[in-house]
């Protein structure tokens, strides 16, 4: 596993969820009440990119199909969304935002 850096924290000026890659891996950011939370970029049904959806009451409605994932776990919550999505460790050191994730190999 490696920590990436991958955001800063006013990247969020402007929407509560951010696409970002590290290791090879798409990423889903978010902020939530004031904690940085990392998903697995794409979703699980469709994979169509979540950052392109809806943050609502802590879960991120997936733009395609409208199905939602909780944030902070990545529990699908009903269909047509019924895989979970990998959730990763966040850090923030000052105002940049680490995600840690196993690189893909090539």
């Amino acid at each position: 596993m490696t920590w990436y850096p991958v955001a800063d924290l006013a990247d969020f000026a402007e929407r509560p969820v951010l696409a970002r890659e590290a290791g090879g891996i798409a990423l889903a950011l978010y902020r939530l009440d004031g904690a940085v939370h990392a998903t697995q970029g794409l979703c699980t049904h469709a994979g169509v990119a979540l950052a392109g959806g809806e943050v609502v009451e802590g879960y991120i409605e997936c733009p395609a199909h409208y199905g939602l994932f909780e944030i902070a776990t990545g529990r699908a919550q009903g269909g047509p969304v019924c895989r979970d999505l990998a959730t990763y460790p966040v850090r923030v050191e000052g105002t940049a935002i680490w995600v840690e994730v196993a690189p893909q190999s090539s």
